[in-house]
């Protein structure tokens, strides 16, 4: 089978499998389809290892299941950040600047901003883009590679 057919069946048969799984855990459904579509686009990227895998559709669910503990993670620290930012605000000794967590170091405000409109807030992607005026695979894109700092960051 050519490597195109391959992935384009395992697209068709598995996608919504891999929707449904991810939805369960975040409990979103717009951030579970991009999920999904990710872990196709590392399916495409990885196709060698793929085909050569003996479950391929255990591959994938794999792929999903390494990029959801991603998502928690990097939900958990940048939560844990907010909580003692919020913290310190509140405290006698809090003078305005005086704190910066060193994740908050490595993101700009808007991506602090888009952050905590998901994580926080319960915004989809497409609510955060309408809300800031941009286009919806600009917001993922800003979005992902928000993400990819904070996972940076943890290094």
């Amino acid at each position: 089978m050519e490597q195109g057919d391959f992935i384009e069946k395992l697209y068709c048969s598995e996608l919504k499998k891999l929707i449904r799984a991810a939805n369960l855990k975040l409990r979103n459904y717009q951030t579970a389809e991009d999920m999904a579509q990710d872990v196709f686009v590392l399916a495409q990227e990885k196709r060698e290892a793929l085909m050569s895998h003996p479950e391929p559709e255990r591959w994938l669910l794999n792929v999903l299941r390494k990029k959801l503990m991603h998502e928690f993670r990097a939900r958990s620290k940048f939560m844990g950040a907010l909580i003692e930012l919020e913290a310190r605000a509140r405290s006698e000794e809090f003078a305005d600047n005086e704190f910066k967590s060193e994740l908050f170091d490595c993101l700009t405000e808007e991506e602090i901003e888009m952050l905590k409109l998901i994580w926080v807030d319960g915004y989809t992607i497409r609510m955060v883009a309408e809300k800031l005026g941009i286009k919806y695979e600009t917001c993922r894109r800003r979005i992902q590679r928000a993400k990819d700092k904070i996972r940076d960051c943890e290094k």
